[in-house]
């Protein structure tokens, strides 16, 4: 059972504003300015109303020194933050999450934006608070009201589900993002999607990226085939990531092998990271091959294409490290 309220309501028309479910999380890797020791880290969020999505989103929370410094003051002290009732996001990350963001963030110059557009227009929601300062303008400026966030008790769900993460650097920006399809009898399998910025593609490949991560695959397929035509290698890894999760086309290995096998050869590294992933899982015609997983694996990383912790990468089996698997029908 899940029982799901939506945060944001008109108290006019009633219309509902559900704020977006997407995973973020910040990365040194791989365009983000690490070249080893892969982090990720848990980006903290506020609640926001975004003026140019017309909509309840998220912006990053960049904590300023004062609040980093008395946070990790406090982290020293647990018996105090559980006596006086302490309750804050970084007291309660883990440590590493803690240090990454202390030394990333501290001294952040660039603002906040929202996570969805980009846009620095928004105005902050008070998740204590049920009365808001935003109106609903298409309803003759009724007020919105906050009515909490989502809540649910899990459980088993069947049927085919989607999700996908974004990963940003310290500045807030965009890296890459990863493609999740889960389908509780057939498989779980992630594909990840990068637009490099030194590809002279790289305005249109991060566009797509955006829709295929908000489910506009159609638009997205739509805009993919004159750079696929083109040979473009970006674009032919993305559509062989389409086919190897299958979004929005067949759920075909052969295809998404081929595609990627391409890519790889034009010097795509990111489809080299996905090829591994296709032999680590297996997929629609084509058999789990863990010996080439673990070759293709290492050649992806000497292109570029780490996506993982280090630590991944030494694993037996791969789809067991990161809760991936394929059965065929």
């Amino acid at each position: 059972m899940n029982i799901r309220y939506n945060p944001m309501k008109c108290t006019g028309c009633a219309q509902e504003f559900a704020f977006p479910a997407i995973a973020r999380s910040y990365t040194d890797l791989p365009d983000a300015g690490g070249c080893g020791g892969a982090h990720f880290s848990q980006m903290l969020l506020l609640p926001v109303w975004c003026h140019a999505c017309e909509g309840a989103s998220w912006v990053e929370r960049i904590p300023g020194v004062r609040e980093f410094d008395t946070a990790a003051g406090l982290r020293r002290m647990p018996g105090r933050i559980a006596c006086e009732g302490i309750v804050d996001d970084l007291l309660e990350i883990e440590e590493a999450d803690f240090r990454w963001l202390y030394d990333h963030l501290r001294h952040r110059k660039a603002p906040p934006k929202c996570l969805v557009c980009a846009s620095t227009r928004f105005t902050a929601i008070d998740a204590g608070q049920r009365e808001t300062s935003i109106v609903h303008e298409a309803c003759w400026n009724s007020p919105i009201e906050f009515c909490g966030f989502s809540i649910g008790s899990g459980g088993v769900r069947a049927g085919r589900r989607s999700y996908a993460g974004l990963f940003h650097d310290a500045e807030g920006n965009v890296v890459w993002a990863e493609l999740c399809m889960h389908d509780l009898f057939t498989g779980r399998l992630h594909a990840m999607l990068h637009a490099r910025r030194q590809d002279p593609d790289h305005a249109a490949l991060a566009a797509l990226i955006g829709l295929i991560t908000n489910w506009a695959t159609d638009e997205a397929l739509a805009m993919l085939a004159p750079l696929v035509a083109a040979n473009s290698p970006a674009a032919l890894g993305l559509l062989g990531a389409l086919h190897y999760v299958g979004d929005g086309v067949a759920h075909s290995g052969l295809e998404a092998a081929a595609l990627l096998e391409k890519a790889k050869s034009l010097g795509d590294a990111c489809a080299a990271h996905n090829l591994a992933s296709l032999y680590a899982t297996g997929a629609p015609g084509v058999a789990q091959d863990i010996p080439r997983a673990r070759q293709l694996f290492g050649e992806a990383r000497a292109m570029g294409g780490q996506y993982e912790c280090d630590d991944f990468y030494a694993q037996d089996d791969f789809s067991v490290a990161n809760r991936t698997f394929y059965h065929p029908s």
